[in-house]
């Protein structure tokens, strides 16, 4: 008895020895680079073990072939379920793939037997944004293990974990901007930017978050921020460019809109956008060429393009046209009482006949009284109609 297990391990140590080449030959291929030769050489190697079958799920996972690495890290992890890296690595390949319910299995198993590693808690938070409710959390409240759930309990353990966790603080303030919870994006943006200030997914949030809540200023100063770290997107440059126009700045917001327009020189909302500020800035040569151009490859309707462009010669004191314009308005949307209002003025400054400008007047009161809207321009066009009236009469006294 006592000889044939000497044997059996003579062979069994033979075998390993033949094997060793094959393993070394594959792992130097591997390490270069050149995955399929590397592949065909694991797979050479009889009865592979769960670092072979792990080796090949790498491999494959390298070419870009992940059906079939997914296949071979369950392989290497039904061999042996206690390798924490292996595991790491299938979980993050099923998030990458949505097989979130997998991935939640992988790390929240990752996460009892390592409790203090925090990527496990990010990984575990990834893939319960999927399969768990939501919740609302403030990120320094403590988390029990047992408790966690949901997505937002797994990141904000992360972050007790590791407070420099940018990956979770992200996700974090993310979920409240999510639910408008702004004070509370302002803090976990904050406390991010301590360890990492140029963290570029935490500046967007902040300057989007600011955005939301109507800070101008602020959300100027975090999306130039933006700019200054070579962010420069149609999305930052679009947003700047809003809160310059809410601030009234309009050359900058002017500039802001051009590089939104070199994106896409066909979009008709960049284009009325440009058209309303060069209205605003007092170019209006540059007002009726935009608003031209929306008008160009806007789709029905097309009254907000005409009305713009109807400003735009009326600023230019050229009535007729902008008398023209403003009629198109109405006709493609006769509720835009805007455009009705802007008729009456335009014919007040260009008319001869004021009794006829009266009832334009007139229209957009009866107009707006019945929809109930716009009573500062109602005041504004009773006042005229009482003037003008009184010129009208004053008139015909004359004239007897």
């Amino acid at each position: 008895m006592r000889k044939l297990i000497i044997f059996l391990s003579i062979i069994a140590i033979a075998k390993a020895g033949a094997q060793a080449p094959a393993l070394a030959i594959a792992d130097s291929l591997y390490a270069m680079g050149d995955y399929t030769k590397a592949i065909a050489q694991y797979e050479s190697i009889k009865d592979p073990s769960a670092r072979t079958y792990l080796q090949i799920a790498r491999a494959y996972n390298g070419k870009g072939v992940k059906p079939d690495a997914l296949l071979y890290y369950k392989k290497s992890l039904e061999l042996n379920d206690r390798q924490p890296i292996a595991q790491t690595e299938y979980g993050r390949l099923l998030l990458s793939k949505s097989k979130h319910h997998l991935a939640d299995s992988i790390f929240s198993d990752l996460a009892k037997r390592f409790p203090t590693n925090p990527e496990y808690y990010y990984q575990w938070g990834r893939a319960l944004k999927k399969t768990a409710v939501k919740d609302t959390l403030v990120l320094n409240r403590k988390v029990d293990n047992e408790k966690i759930d949901t997505s937002e309990k797994a990141f904000a353990k992360a972050v007790q974990l590791d407070s420099t966790h940018q990956n979770a603080m992200y996700e974090l303030a993310k979920h409240h901007l999510g639910l408008k919870e702004y004070d509370i994006v302002e803090k976990i943006s904050e406390k991010a930017l301590e360890s990492y200030p140029e963290n570029i997914k935490i500046i967007n949030i902040l300057a989007q978050n600011y955005y939301i809540k109507g800070w101008w200023v602020e959300a100027i100063a975090w999306f130039n921020n933006l700019l200054d770290l070579e962010v420069d997107t149609a999305f930052v440059r679009n947003k700047l460019g809003r809160a310059y126009y809410e601030k009234r700045m309009y050359p900058e917001a002017i500039e802001a809109y051009e590089e939104v327009l070199a994106y896409d020189d066909e979009d008709w909302g960049t284009l009325i956008t440009l058209a309303r500020l060069y209205n605003f800035n007092r170019e209006y040569d540059k007002a009726v060429d935009y608003s031209t151009k929306a008008l160009r490859y806007k789709d029905l309707p097309l009254d907000d393009v005409y009305f713009t462009l109807g400003r735009a010669y009326e600023f230019k004191k050229e009535f007729t046209k902008a008398m023209k314009h403003y009629q198109l308005a109405v006709k493609e949307d006769p509720d835009n009482l805007d455009a009705v209002y802007a008729i009456a003025v335009a014919a007040d400054n260009y008319y001869e006949d004021k009794e006829e400008v009266v009832q334009l007047y007139e229209k957009f009161v009866a107009q707006s009284e019945k929809s109930k809207s716009k009573p500062y321009l109602i005041r504004i066009a009773k006042e005229r109609i009482v003037i003008l009236k009184r010129e009208i009469f004053e008139a015909k006294k004359a004239q007897d």
